[in-house]
C-alpha cells in the first residue's frame, strides 16, 4: 500500500473542546502524556491540563480565558501532543513534516523530540512569567473574512496604535492583534465596509511588536531548557522552511509573542514538497479549510477529534488512506461505537 506524503498540523487557539481526550485517555500514549504534562506544571497552573481533556464537563474556552488562561493553553499543547503520540504510537503514523500554528508551534517541536512534553510545559511557565514581568495592555486578537493584502491597506488607513497583522491564514482568512481599544475601534471599521470579524478568546497579546521585551525575556528564562536535533522535519511558518539549528528553535518558540504566522505560505510550500494529506492533531477542524483554501485538491483529516474513540480515529485514518485495513483492526472490541 502507498502511503500518501503527510504532514501532522499542531493548531493553537480555537482548537480546545472540554473533555476532548475522555474515551482515548486509557491509551498509554494519552495517559503518559498527560501525566509528564501534569507533573511539569504541578500548582503552578489553576487547573490541570488533564482535567481540562478528560472531563466534559469541564470549562469552556470562553470561561478559561477569563480566568485560567494559563491553563487553556497548556491544554491546547498537551492535547495535541498527546494525539500525536496516539497516532505515531498506537497507530504507526510517521509524518513526513510537522507544522505548528501559533501556539501550536511548540506542540510542533516537543512531537519531534526537540524537547520533552514536560519542558514544553516548562516553557509555557516561562511564558507567563516573561508576560507578568513585561506587561503590556489588554489585548486580543481578530479574525477577518479578509484578503491579506486588503487587510494591511485596512491597518494603514485606520493608523491605529499597536495593531499588526498576526496570522495570514488563507486568501479570505486573516488575524489582527493589538491593544483592546484599537482592535475595537478596528473592528467597527471593518464593519462599516462590510468585513466580518470576531473577536478571539485570547487575553494575552500574541504576534505583535508590543511583544518584543516580553519575547526577549521569555527566551532569557527559557534558557534552561535543552533542545536538541528534531527527529522529523519541523517547517517554520515564519522562515518558510525546516528549522536548521538550535538558534533557529529557540527562535520559534518566542516568536510566537512577536512575529505573525504566515500560514497560507507554509501551506503551499508544504504543497510544493509533495504532501497530499493534511492531518490535524486537535479536537476538531480548525485548520483544514485554510488548507483547502490553498488547494481544493488537499485533504485533510482530524482523526483525534473530539470524544473519538479508538475505532473512530482508525476509520478516519482509513479514509484518508493513511492506515492499512489490517492496521485498523487494532481498535479494541470494546472501543468500537455500537449506535
Amino acid at each position: 500500500m502507498s502511503v500518501p506524503r503527510t504532514a501532522i498540523i499542531m493548531p493553537g487557539v480555537g482548537s480546545y473542546v472540554p473533555g476532548a481526550l475522555r474515551r482515548l485517555q486509557d491509551r498509554p500514549a494519552v495517559r503518559d502524556t498527560l501525566a509528564e504534562v501534569d507533573d511539569a506544571v504541578g500548582d503552578r497552573a489553576t487547573l490541570s491540563p488533564s482535567r481540562l481533556l478528560v472531563d466534559p464537563k469541564a470549562p469552556d474556552a470562553h470561561e478559561l480565558m477569563d480566568r485560567h488562561e494559563l491553563s487553556l493553553h497548556l491544554a491546547i499543547y498537551a492535547g495535541a501532543l498527546a494525539a500525536f503520540r496516539l497516532l505515531e504510537d498506537d497507530f504507526g503514523i510517521r509524518p513526513d513534516v510537522l507544522l505548528g500554528h501559533s501556539l501550536g508551534e511548540m506542540a510542533a517541536l516537543a512531537a519531534a523530540g526537540v524537547y520533552t512534553a514536560g519542558d514544553g510545559a516548562r516553557l509555557y511557565l516561562a511564558r507567563a512569567a516573561a508576560c507578568t514581568i513585561h506587561t503590556s495592555d489588554p489585548g486580543g486578537l481578530l479574525t477577518l473574512r479578509l484578503a491579506p493584502g486588503h487587510t494591511l491597506e485596512l491597518l494603514c488607513s485606520a493608523q491605529l496604535p499597536g495593531l499588526d497583522l498576526a496570522c495570514d491564514n488563507s486568501a479570505e482568512h486573516t488575524v489582527v492583534s493589538g491593544p483592546d481599544e484599537s482592535l475595537a475601534t478596528f473592528a467597527a471599521l471593518a464593519e462599516r465596509k462590510a468585513v466580518a470579524s470576531k473577536a478571539l478568546t485570547v487575553r494575552t497579546l500574541f504576534h505583535n511588536r508590543l511583544r518584543e521585551s516580553a519575547a526577549g525575556e521569555w527566551r532569557r528564562l527559557g534558557a534552561e531548557i535543552d533542545f536538541r536535533a528534531p527527529r522529523y522535519p519541523v517547517l517554520s511558518p515564519l522562515l518558510g522552511r525546516d528549522y536548521a539549528d538550535e538558534r533557529e528553535l529557540r527562535d520559534g518558540v518566542v516568536g510566537q509573542l512577536r512575529h505573525p504566522v504566515r500560514y497560507r505560505s507554509a501551506v503551499t510550500t508544504l504543497r510544493e514538497r509533495g504532501i497530499e494529506v493534511f492531518v490535524e492533531a486537535g479536537a476538531r477542524d480548525v485548520l483544514g479549510p485554510f488548507a483547502r483554501s490553498a488547494d481544493a485538491r488537499v485533504r485533510t483529516v482530524v482523526p483525534v477529534a473530539a470524544g473519538s474513540d479508538l475505532a473512530r480515529v482508525a476509520g478516519a485514518l482509513r479514509a484518508a488512506g493513511l492506515l492499512h485495513e489490517d492496521l485498523a483492526a487494532l481498535a479494541e472490541p470494546s472501543d468500537v461505537p455500537t449506535g
